[in-house]
């Protein structure tokens, strides 16, 4: 069966994947591929973690298997991600959201749009507990 490939870096909008990308994994009986920075913030200073207990530790708490894989960071993570669609047995990709506003978007780029659209399985986006979107014009 294919697997569920949760994005991490530690915030507030990957805690809520890695929530969602646990109950998915029960689910739907497979296991878990998590892609994290190999550079990321600790989690115990990162804004919006809860649980700053090492990310290993908290992926054998779930009683899933699991892959954890450390990928270089790189300007566009989205690479990363697809790469792993293409190679691994992916059937779904988690990804946390954040606000962005519609100029942010233009600037910056967007790992979470890029990956829905190239994707070729499907991608949930996550919002975290609080979300608020940015004013409409």
């Amino acid at each position: 069966m294919s697997i569920v490939l949760l994005a991490y870096v530690p915030s507030a909008t990957s805690e809520a994947a890695f929530d969602f990308a646990v109950q998915e994994a029960h689910r739907r009986e497979t296991s878990l591929l998590v892609l994290a920075s190999e550079r990321a913030p600790d989690p115990r200073k990162a804004r919006g973690v809860t649980d700053g207990r090492p990310l290993p530790e908290r992926l054998a708490e779930t009683g899933l298997e699991f892959e954890l894989r450390a990928v270089p960071r790189r300007e566009d993570p989205a690479d990363d991600i697809l790469d792993a669609v293409e190679q691994d047995d992916v059937g779904l990709v988690v990804l946390g959201i954040r606000r962005r506003t519609p100029i942010g978007k233009i600037l910056l780029g967007s790992t979470s749009q890029r990956v829905a659209i190239e994707s070729p399985v499907p991608v949930v986006l996550v919002k975290p507990e609080g979300f608020v979107p940015p004013t409409r014009f």
